[in-house]
């Protein structure tokens, strides 16, 4: 199978052997084989028998298995997701639902209050506290072109009409 890397040590993590935790549902892939591919990584797990097998797992995180191989002091994805990043007087900005990176930089997508969202680049420019393992995220908006995309509008049926014309 041909993996999406978020890991910036991918030959750390798909090594022979080495067990991966898909996210919903928990269950345990074993690496038979890797080797890097242009983009990603190509895996073979032993739990995946066939095409139809490793189609299924299509969108699905893979997690290392044990805490025990995560770098202390590091900071993961799974530690700022669900965090409230807040402005530099304490306001809400918003809820962080997801991550991506793009270049050298991690963004976090937010839902605001209202229910739109925004994606917050993770620049020390932007970001003035950064301790997601207490809650804690704060980001200073000034000057920066970042803009909320607004929630979509709920959609209305049409008012059913009878045959005479007439709601």
């Amino acid at each position: 199978m041909r993996i999406e890397v978020l890991s910036d040590r991918p030959e750390h993590w798909f090594t022979p052997g080495m067990r991966l935790t898909v996210e919903t549902g928990g269950r345990q892939l074993t690496i038979l084989e890797s080797m890097p591919a242009s983009p990603g990584w190509f895996l073979r797990f032993g739990e995946v028998a066939s095409r139809l097998a490793g189609e299924r797992l299509i969108g699905a995180y893979l997690t290392a298995v044990s805490t025990d191989q995560l770098e202390p002091g590091r900071v993961y994805w799974d530690d700022v997701i669900g965090v409230t990043v807040r402005d530099v007087n304490g306001a809400e900005i918003g809820v962080i639902h997801d991550c991506y990176r793009t270049g050298g930089a991690e963004v976090y997508i937010l839902t605001t209050p209202d229910g739109g969202e925004i994606d917050l680049p993770a620049i020390p420019s932007i970001i003035v506290t950064f301790e997601p393992r207490d809650g804690i995220i704060v980001a200073d908006l000034t000057g920066s072109e970042l803009s909320v995309r607004k929630p979509p509008a709920p959609r209305r049926r049409p008012v059913a009409k009878k045959r005479d014309g007439k709601p």
